[in-house]
């Protein structure tokens, strides 16, 4: 712990709830933002037609899908926790940004032409907010902060489980540069490789922490 860090304080209950009501708070607000841009055009007819909203409703799907993910890993993340730091509050709040951040470029995505600007906005921004959860991973497992049975085992599992999309996201940011049309689809990737960390990531917590548990205290 830094110098200028105050103490570690367990037992303050009301302030890690103040913590995970306030995450979830921003988690939610940035979701219910994604639908404000799906707004059913009319025809000149007075009817509707549906195919110029394909666009918005990708580009909502994809999104509602990264942060749909990235909450269940921040909340799993701070489930084992026994207390907390001003770093740790400083890093969920940089982190918090990043999610507040997404209906932006979710926007730019939705109206703009998929050239390779919009594409690479947009992918970049998803690659960040994994950068800085796996940066908030890293200051949370602190042997200080954690919970009773907590492992390095489980760090890892956990580390490992959060580097997949960042991955896939930084991968497509490059494709878009060559094909940004079709760059896109390789946001597809996501599904086998959340599959694969998801089995990887208990795998390598069994062969750290071997038949028994160590806690990291």
């Amino acid at each position: 712990m830094e110098p200028h860090d105050p103490p570690v304080q367990p037992g303050r209950v009301l302030g890690f709830e103040r913590l995970m009501f306030f995450s979830d708070a921003v988690f939610a607000i940035a979701i219910t933002l994604l639908v404000l841009d799906l707004r059913l055009p009319a025809d000149a007819r007075g009817g509707f037609d549906i195919g110029p909203l394909v666009p918005k409703l990708t580009a909502f799907g994809l999104s509602f899908y990264v942060i749909g993910r990235y909450w269940l890993a921040h909340h799993a993340l701070f489930e084992g926790l026994a207390s907390y730091d001003r770093r740790l509050l400083s890093t969920n709040l940089a982190f918090l940004a990043s999610i507040a951040f997404l209906p932006f470029p979710t926007t730019v995505l939705a109206e703009e032409t998929p050239t390779a600007g919009p594409v690479i906005f947009y992918t970049l921004s998803l690659a960040t907010v994994g950068l800085l959860l796996i940066a908030l991973a890293l200051v949370a497992r602190r042997p200080a902060l954690m919970g009773p049975g907590e492992t390095h085992g489980r760090t890892a599992s956990i580390l490992a489980g959060m580097a997949a999309g960042p991955l896939v996201f930084v991968i497509t940011a490059s494709a878009a540069l060559v094909i940004p049309h079709q760059a896109l689809w390789l946001l597809l990737l996501l599904f086998p490789a959340g599959w694969t960390s998801d089995r990887l990531g208990p795998a390598l917590q069994r062969r750290i922490d071997g038949d028994g548990v160590e806690g990291m205290r």
